[in-house]
C-alpha cells in the first residue's frame, strides 16, 4: 500500500463492500446461539456492552450523559434502538453498534432494560428562578391552547413517568440530557415518521421556553411509583406518526432457491441469489432507505461517490435501461449514455460474470419496487472528477471477460475462484494496490488496509502466520455463515458483508470459496508495517502496565492467559489476528466494542462495550501492545499517537 492518496483507494470497496475480517479476532464475543429467545441471565450478559455506558441495569452513567434506559417502555426502547440502527438518530457509538443487529435482537434488548427498575437518584437542588419554574411547569402540565401547543403531560402521562408502551418517562433524567435531545429534535437530529410530533411542537417553542420546561422537569421529585402506566383508551391530542418495524428477525435462513416451472421466475430466483453473492443491497441501500434506491456514500480519500438507484423508476433508476446497458455496466464499466463508471463499483470484478447472469441480475432489480430517488453527483476532488482519466486506468488495470475455468483444477477450486474474485469482490479490499491503484499481484489476497475505514483486511492466503493457513474449512465457513465460530468472529466492515450477503450464500459455494482460498500460497503483503515509536527500554514497562490493565479490563472473558472461553470469549494467545502486521483492528476494537452480526445461525451475539471513554489513548496503546506480545504472541508495539489517528478517524 502506497503511503500516499492514490487512484486505487477509489478502487477499494469501503463500508459497503468489505469482505473485511475473516476470523478478527479481538475481543469481540461471540456465543453462537441457535435458541429462538433468551433467557434472563442469557440477556444480562449480552447487554453488557449497554451497561458499559448506560449503567448497572440501565439507570444511567454518573454524570447523565449517557441517559437512563431501565424502565422504559419496551416499544419506545425498540423503536429507538431501530432509529440509530437506520440512522434516524445519531450517536456515533450508537450507530456503529447495533447497526448490523436484528429487530428480534434488539426486541430482546429492549424487553430486558424495560423490565429493570433500579432506584432513581433524587434530583439535583435547582438553582433556576421560581418564576422561569412556575412557567416551565405551565408548558409541562398545561401546554398553551392559544398556539395549539399540548401539554408534555398529555403525552407522556399525568405523573410523566411515561405510558407504556410506547411514551418514555421524562422524570429523572439531567436537565443538560433534556436540552440535548430537544436540540436534536430542533435541528434535525433525532426524527421519526411523518407527522413527526416532537419536531413541530419543539419548533412551536422558543429556545427560552424550551430551556423553562426543562428546567422545571429536571426539579420535580419522583413519585412514590414511577414505572409507566398503561396506555389503555387513553387518546393523544395529536397524530403522530409511527415507526412500523417487525418484532422478529427476517433473516433468511434457506440455503436452496424453490424450483419453478417457469423461465421467467426461475431468471428472478436466480437473479435473487446472485444479488447476495455481490452485496448489492448492501451498498445500493442507504441506512433507513428504501431497498436498491441508492444514496448511501461510498468513502474515499478523494471524496464521497454515492451508490446508484437500481430500482426500475424511469427518472432516476434502471427503469429505461435495456438488458445491454446493464450488460455493459458490468462488463465495460459504462453507464447507458456511456459515461466511464468509477472502480469503487467493482466491475473489474463483475465482469466475470456471465451473461446469462447478468440478464438475470437484471430480471430480479426490476422486479423491486420503482423509487424516485435522484443519485448525488459525486463530490470528488480535482483530479479525480475528471472521469476522462478513468479511460488511463482501464487501459493499464481493467481486462473485460468473462470468467474462463482452469481445466486443471476441480470444479469446487474453479466455482471458489468465480465466487471470490467475480461477485465476492474479495480482492477489492485484501489485496494492496500499487501507485496507480492496480492490484499487487504478488501479495494477491495477502491483507491490506480499507481506506478512510481504516480496518485491516487479513490476508485470505493459506499462510500459518497472517492468514487462514491453520483454520479448518469448516472454522471458516462457519464463520462466513453465522459471523461466529468457536474462536472467531466478525466485525467492522466484514460483520456488514456476512449480515446482507455471505449468511444467505449457499453451503457448497462457502465451501468452494474456502476451498479456493486456502489453496492459495503463503504470500507476504506488500503493505509496510506502521514505524513504532516504542523503544526496547520501554517495552518491559508497557508489558508490566499491560498486565495490569489486561487483569482488570479483559481477563475476566479471555482469560487469564488469553485462552478465551469455547463457544463465548475468543482465545487471544495464537490468534495471527491479533499480530497482523497492522495492529487497527485491535486498536479499534479497544476503542469502539461492537457486536458480531446477527444471522440465522447466530441471532443473539454478544458484545464488547468500547473503552473509548473510560481508558486513556496511552492506555490503548499500552493494552494492544500488550496484547500483541504476549503469550507466545509477536507483533509490534502500539504507540499512543497511531491510537489517537484511529480515534480521530472514527469519530
Amino acid at each position: 500500500m502506497q503511503n500516499h492518496p492514490t487512484l486505487s483507494r477509489l478502487i477499494a470497496k469501503t463500508t459497503q463492500t468489505a469482505i473485511v475480517v475473516i476470523g478478527l479476532l479481538t475481543p469481540l464475543l461471540a456465543n453462537a446461539q441457535t435458541e429462538k429467545g433468551t433467557g434472563a441471565m442469557d440477556m444480562k450478559a449480552r447487554v453488557q456492552t449497554c451497561v458499559a455506558c448506560h449503567g448497572d441495569q440501565g439507570k444511567a452513567s454518573p454524570e447523565g450523559y449517557y441517559p437512563r434506559i431501565a424502565g422504559k417502555p419496551q416499544d419506545y426502547l425498540f423503536n429507538q434502538l431501530v432509529h440509530f440502527r437506520e440512522g434516524r438518530r445519531t450517536h456515533s457509538t450508537m450507530n456503529y453498534l447495533v447497526q448490523n443487529l436484528s429487530d428480534d435482537y434488539l426486541m430482546q434488548m429492549a424487553a430486558y432494560f424495560a423490565q429493570q427498575h433500579p432506584p432513581y437518584p433524587k434530583p439535583l437542588p435547582s438553582k433556576v428562578k421560581p418564576d422561569i419554574l412556575a412557567r416551565g411547569k405551565q408548558l409541562v402540565l398545561q401546554g398553551d391552547p392559544s398556539r395549539k401547543l399540548p401539554a408534555c403531560a398529555a403525552c407522556h402521562g399525568e405523573q410523566l413517568t411515561g405510558l407504556a408502551p410506547t411514551m418514555p418517562g421524562l422524570l429523572g433524567l439531567p436537565r443538560d440530557y433534556l436540552n440535548a435531545q430537544l436540540g436534536a429534535w430542533l435541528k434535525g437530529q433525532r426524527k421519526a415518521a411523518e407527522p413527526d410530533c416532537m419536531a413541530s411542537i419543539v419548533k412551536t417553542l422558543t429556545t427560552e421556553e424550551l430551556s423553562m420546561a426543562t428546567a422545571y422537569l429536571a426539579s420535580i421529585p419522583l413519585p412514590a411509583d414511577p414505572k409507566p402506566k398503561p396506555q389503555g383508551n387513553i387518546k393523544f391530542p395529536m397524530e403522530c406518526g409511527t415507526h412500523n418495524v417487525k418484532t422478529a428477525s427476517t433473516s433468511s435462513t434457506s440455503n436452496t432457491t424453490p424450483v419453478s416451472s417457469n423461465p421467467l421466475e426461475q431468471s428472478i430466483q436466480r437473479g435473487a441469489y446472485l444479488s447476495k453473492l455481490g452485496n448489492c443491497a448492501g451498498c445500493h441501500t442507504q441506512a433507513g432507505g428504501k431497498p436498491y434506491a441508492g444514496g448511501r456514500a461510498i468513502l474515499t480519500p478523494f471524496g464521497d461517490i454515492y451508490a446508484t438507484n437500481l430500482t426500475p423508476d424511469a427518472t432516476s433508476g434502471l427503469g429505461t435501461w435495456s438488458a445491454d446497458d446493464f450488460y455493459r455496466a458490468m462488463h465495460e464499466g459504462k453507464s447507458k449514455n456511456g459515461k466511464l463508471l468509477y472502480p469503487a463499483f467493482p466491475y473489474n470484478n463483475f465482469t466475470q460474470m456471465s451473461r446469462q447472469e447478468t440478464d438475470d441480475l437484471f430480471a430480479y432489480l426490476r422486479t423491486q419496487t420503482a423509487v424516485q430517488q435522484a443519485t448525488p453527483e459525486p463530490s470528488l476532488k480535482f483530479p479525480y472528477n475528471q472521469r476522462q482519466l478513468m479511460r488511463v486506468w482501464q487501459a493499464l488495470y481493467f481486462k473485460q471477460g468473462e470468467y474462463k475455468p482452469d481445466t486443471t483444477q476441480s470444479a469446487e477450486w474453479n466455482r471458489g475462484n468465480y465466487l471470490a474474485n467475480g461477485p465476492g469482490h474479495c480482492n477489492a479490499c485484501h489485496t494492496p494496490r500499487n501507485a496507480m491503484g492496480g492490484l499487487d499481484m504478488d501479495s494477491n489476497l495477502a491483507g491490506a488496509t480499507i481506506p478512510v475505514l481504516n480496518w485491516y483486511a487479513p490476508s485470505l492466503n493459506n499462510s500459518t502466520e497472517s492468514g487462514l493457513g491453520k483454520r479448518t474449512v469448516e472454522d471458516i465457513v462457519q464463520v462466513l455463515k453465522t459471523g461466529q465460530s468457536e474462536k472467531h468472529a466478525t466485525y467492522g466492515p466484514m460483520a456488514e458483508v456476512v449480515r446482507h450477503s455471505l449468511q444467505h450464500w449457499s453451503d457448497p459455494d462457502l465451501r468452494a470459496m474456502v476451498v479456493y482460498l486456502k489453496s492459495l500460497p503463503a504470500q507476504n503483503t506488500s503493505e509496510k508495517p506502521p514505524k513504532t515509536m516504542i523503544t526496547a527500554a520501554a517495552q518491559p514497562g508497557i508489558m508490566r502496565q499491560g498486565a495490569t490493565l489486561y487483569k482488570n479490563q479483559c481477563a475476566d472473558c479471555h482469560g487469564q492467559n488469553g485462552e478465551g472461553k469455547a463457544n463465548q470469549f475468543p482465545a487471544l494467545a495464537g490468534n495471527n489476528h491479533v499480530t497482523d502486521i497492522n495492529p487497527a483492528n485491535s486498536i479499534l476494537m479497544i476503542l469502539n466494542g461492537g457486536y458480531a452480526p446477527s444471522t440465522a445461525g447466530n441471532p443473539y451475539p454478544h458484545g464488547m462495550p468500547p473503552f473509548r471513554n473510560t481508558l486513556k489513548l496511552s492506555e490503548v496503546a499500552i493494552l494492544s501492545s500488550y496484547l500483541r506480545n504476549s503469550w507466545g504472541n509477536k507483533a509490534s508495539f502500539v504507540s499512543e499517537i497511531e491510537v489517537e489517528k484511529l480515534r480521530a478517524a472514527a469519530r
